[in-house]
């Protein structure tokens, strides 16, 4: 072969194998789940088309299910890829049951990348006077033939079995539909909602389908299959897609708000907050609320845009987590830590008083403690704490939780000590000081019965002190706690390892901003029992999302600031 052939036949070989490196990068680049750590294939749902401007929720998954349990795979251990395989079939399984179909057979073959869930306004069912909330499923189809097939398929059977199926061609879309009963039928009972476990689930007595072909003006891609149990959503659904000054993608508050949320994305949810009846001159009121959540290589990462009634713009306060949490011991399954605690609680107050039933919630924890404490909370501790502070939960020898709260020193902090002090005189506490770890320590203490003096053989003595409150000076920081075991474990954690220099803590804050307002932690099988104690409906949430649950490890929340009356935040879920 001559030198010259040769070459030629080098250089067209390197070409080709570039090519073909080329080729197979691209496939795998674009295939590998692991493009899902930088979001979906879209980043806000084309199905915000079906619904209207006042949906009260709209939530989106915009991701292909099989390409989400893929990225499962790949950060499990290869003794847990057959327990998470399992644990997606399972939600498949549930959420189809006793409805004849199979995801493999029936659903895979045409699902696309976007299933997006909407509770439609109250009332609509016209045969009904009392209010009902309805729902609209949107699923993308990659294969509108297949979809169509799956439809086709799925009605013709139901017919032959079922002789209330109806169809009806409105504006060009086919609706197929199960006819109401005739009979006005007795409200069914409100139901724990619980999406991920349905093991009694039937089809509702109406049950209506659409499929959609075509894109939108933006040049989406529109090639969906509509669920719902009212042929009347699918109208209104139609409706919503034909006329674009109606439909919740051109709202003005929807598109403010996910243009704060730039960080990639699998999933969004979008509320429309409920506003208060009468006109009310607050400072601020919540509009409403999206979320939009990505995925991490240890967990969840969700972005969050409050809308507000109020054009303001800040910049977070923080670069570093407050010095306060030095004093937080490194075992505590639960802390706040920020600034401004007056401000905060400012805000917090005009906000929850917009809705009734928010309000009420925050009432009421409120009055549990100060009926505890014997203090009001707003006047007597949030009014005067403007520097750093610091709350957390301290694991305690007895049944009940010990508290540990640090916040600066500063004149108004000891002008509220001294009424402090006074609330517990009028209490009939005693007020006495002692040395802990070189430490000056004073308590509020009240004499009490012990339950075991005069029992067998112990000499117990019949009054014991037993300490209401403890706090304590120490640098340029003001302790609180409830216990003088929690005073030590604060105290200990300063010179040997606070919360802060905890590992687990460390990782729990490393995905959030740096720059933010401080941290809510809570470590959740730590201090699982606790909430489970204290919030009755927690138990209900968890059996909603109960694989999301048990895996938990950890929850952080910071918030990183306001732009144009959008306040923003971030979540951290550390997952298993």
């Amino acid at each position: 072969m001559k030198l010259r052939s040769f070459f030629s036949f080098l250089i067209a070989g390197v070409l080709a194998l570039l090519g073909l490196g080329a080729g197979g990068f691209y496939w795998l680049s674009t295939q590998t789940p692991l493009n899902l750590l930088a979001g979906g294939p879209t980043t806000t749902p084309a199905a915000a088309v079906f619904v209207s401007k006042e949906v009260p929720l709209l939530v989106s998954m915009l991701v292909n299910p099989d390409r989400l349990e893929a990225l499962r795979q790949v950060f499990a251990s290869p003794k847990e890829r057959s327990l998470a395989h399992a644990e997606f079939e399972q939600i498949k399984k549930s959420l189809l049951a006793n409805t004849d179909l199979d995801y493999t057979r029936d659903i895979q073959p045409w699902i696309g990348d976007e299933i997006t869930l909407a509770l439609t306004n109250p009332d609509f069912d016209d045969r009904s006077k009392g209010e009902q909330t309805g729902f609209l499923l949107a699923v993308s189809s990659q294969n509108a033939d297949r979809s169509q097939q799956f439809l086709k398929s799925y009605w013709q059977k139901q017919s032959r079995a079922d002789k209330t199926v109806q169809s009806e061609l409105y504006k060009g879309v086919q609706l197929n539909y199960k006819k109401l009963p005739t009979a006005k039928q007795k409200p069914a009972p409100i139901l724990p909602f619980n999406p991920l476990s349905l093991p009694n689930s039937t089809l509702p007595s109406s049950f209506a389908t659409a499929a959609i072909r075509g894109r939108s003006a933006s040049g989406n891609n529109l090639n969906f299959v509509l669920f719902s149990h009212s042929p009347n959503i699918l109208r209104d659904a139609i409706n919503n897609l034909e006329a674009a000054n109606l439909n919740l993608s051109n709202s003005p508050n929807y598109q403010k708000a996910f243009q704060q949320l730039n960080q990639g994305r699998i999933a969004l949810a979008f509320v429309n907050l409920p506003q208060p009846a009468t006109e009310q001159n607050l400072p601020v009121s919540p509009n409403s609320l999206a979320v939009a959540i990505g995925v991490n290589r240890r967990g969840l990462l969700a972005q969050t845009a409050l809308v507000t009634s109020r054009e303001n713009t800040a910049s977070p306060t923080l670069s570093e987590p407050v010095l306060a949490l030095q004093y937080i011991p490194s075992a505590s399954p639960f802390a706040v830590a920020s600034t401004d605690l007056r401000n905060f609680w400012a805000d917090l107050s005009s906000m929850v008083s917009a809705n009734a039933e928010v309000s009420k919630l925050v009432d009421r924890a409120i009055a549990d403690i100060q009926q505890s404490w014997s203090v009001n909370l707003p006047q007597d501790i949030f009014n005067w704490v403007q520097g750093e502070y610091a709350l957390a939960v301290v694991p305690s020898s007895s049944n009940s939780a010990d508290w540990v709260f640090v916040t600066e020193t500063s004149a108004d902090a000891l002008q509220a000590i001294e009424k402090l002090d006074e609330i517990a005189r009028s209490k009939e506490y005693s007020i006495g000081s002692f040395t802990l770890r070189n430490q000056k320590i004073t308590a509020w203490t009240q004499l009490t019965t012990s339950s075991n003096h005069g029992k067998g053989n112990n000499r117990q003595s019949a009054i014991v002190t037993e300490a209401k409150g403890v706090r304590a000076t120490v640098g340029k920081y003001e302790i609180f706690t409830t216990s003088v075991e929690a005073m030590d474990a604060a105290l200990k954690a300063a010179e040997t390892s606070s919360l802060v220099a905890n590992q687990d803590f460390q990782i729990s804050i490393e995905p959030l901003p740096p720059a933010n307002d401080g941290y809510f932690y809570l470590d959740w099988p730590s201090s699982r029992s606790i909430w489970e104690k204290q919030i009755p409906l927690l138990r209900l949430i968890e059996l909603s999302a109960r694989p999301l649950f048990d895996h938990l490890r950890s929850l952080t929340v910071t918030s990183t600031g306001e732009v144009a009356g959008i306040r923003k935040a971030t979540i951290f879920m550390r997952l298993n």
